[in-house]
């Protein structure tokens, strides 16, 4: 394991508010996505989508958290006309940020989460679909905007479990058509996709609801255990390579997203 020196450097990205009268414009982050990480030893370090800093200036971190975020994504990322008028739109900026992360630890391969609003940024950067809005699109489905609700798990890889007590909901929107290479592992009992994960990858799971809020849950601990052990094996494996380090700069991977 790192020494107390070298703890697992985890990037959570951030949300905005615009400029407004009397105040500026600021990146901000709920505080329960720092604890979460941080609960189980591991250094947060908050994203900004700042044009200044360059995406493969991102390298040396060892994990990347997609955080929620109120804002949806443009309907025109995955090809759609946008039908659905009650939220505002997430900044340009930050989806552009957060694909370009995604790509950047795809090639990386290292391990990425994504929470609630982030597994949908996962499935549209993976070429999926979103229902803009559930409630609107389909009055017959139970309530996701709030509460909780049963989820049913399946079980594309061996550490998730075939049953879970009831996980929170806080979304509008959901997975339409699934992104590829993706694989499912939870749905809500209407079967909307809860939870999916890229075999193929040493980490790369994306989930609906909220973990960081739910932190006694089992899937909660289940999910933060595995997505820092994946970190860590990397890590290790970089500290191995004599001269090798895991900070570093990768040249080959272009900024833009």
């Amino acid at each position: 394991m790192k020494s107390d020196k070298k703890k697992l450097l985890i990037g959570i990205t951030s949300d905005f508010e615009p400029a407004e009268t009397g105040r500026h414009a600021r990146y901000f982050l709920k505080e329960a996505y720092v604890d979460y990480v941080a609960s189980a030893g591991a250094l947060p370090v908050i994203i900004p989508f700042s044009s200044h800093v360059g995406i493969s200036s991102w390298s040396f971190l060892d994990g990347l958290l997609l955080s929620g975020s109120g804002p949806d994504i443009d309907p025109r990322r995955y090809g759609r006309k946008r039908t659905f008028w009650k939220n505002t739109i997430m900044p340009d900026e930050r989806v552009a940020l957060e694909t370009g992360l995604l790509t950047l630890f795809e090639r990386l391969q290292k391990p990425v989460l994504g929470i609630c609003g982030g597994f949908q940024t996962m499935n549209v950067h993976r070429g999926g679909t979103l229902v803009q809005d559930l409630a609107s699109e389909n009055p017959a489905l139970p309530e996701h905007a709030s509460g909780e609700h049963p989820i049913l798990l399946e079980q594309p890889i061996g550490w998730i479990p075939r049953e879970s007590p009831p996980v929170n909901t806080f979304h509008h929107q959901g997975v339409e058509d699934l992104g590829k290479g993706l694989v499912p592992f939870a749905r809500s009992p209407d079967g909307l996709i809860e939870g999916f994960t890229d075999p193929s990858h040493p980490f790369f799971l994306g989930i609906q609801w909220h973990p960081e809020r739910q932190t006694d849950h089992p899937l909660s601990r289940l999910f933060l255990k595995h997505f820092l052990k994946a970190a860590q094996s990397l890590a290790d494996r970089e500290e191995s390579v004599p001269g090798g380090s895991p900070r570093y700069f990768d040249p080959t991977v272009s900024d833009q997203s």
